[in-house]
């Protein structure tokens, strides 16, 4: 009969609610907490990549500026289109190679029949050259971003 009455006083102790709101207000402080740091570290996330983008798009621009100078650069009389890297600002380069490696970035030439500058004036029996280049422009910015682009440009027409 002892065990009889001491259950009713256990099970009395059992449902007594004192300190429950206590142990509710620390669990929602706990998920707030790993709520509050996940949020954080996804913003950090977020800041990383959009600078490594800003960082590569700049890299494109400077390998986009190394092109517009070997372009500038070309003509029949020009042999080689190597120009040492150019600081731009901001951490950014470009470099101009010509394509392959250890040549002139002169590739040759195209010869056209006949071609026509303009309706009815132009006309050579003998045909035009054009002369072909090709180089490759480098950019490379802050955070190890680097862009490469290659590049063929003609040059003529050039009666022959």
């Amino acid at each position: 009969m002892k065990g009889n009455r001491r259950m009713p006083r256990l099970w009395r102790q059992c449902r007594d609610e004192r300190g429950i709101a206590l142990v509710i207000a620390l669990s929602i402080m706990i998920l707030l907490l790993v709520g509050g740091v996940f949020l954080l570290r996804m913003s950090a996330t977020e800041g990383d990549i959009a600078y490594n983008t800003v960082s590569a798009e700049g890299s494109f621009f400077a390998a986009d500026a190394a092109i517009n100078v070997a372009v500038d650069m070309i003509a029949p009389t020009v042999s080689s289109c190597v120009v040492a890297s150019t600081a731009l600002g901001g951490g950014y380069s470009y470099q101009v190679q010509h394509t392959p490696p250890n040549t002139t970035c002169f590739a040759g030439t195209q010869q056209e029949a006949g071609y026509s500058l303009g309706s009815g004036t132009g006309y050579n029996p003998s045909g035009y050259v054009f002369y072909t280049f090709a180089f490759t422009g480098s950019g490379t910015g802050p955070r190890s971003a680097q862009r490469t682009i290659d590049a063929q440009a003609a040059y003529g027409p050039i009666a022959q």
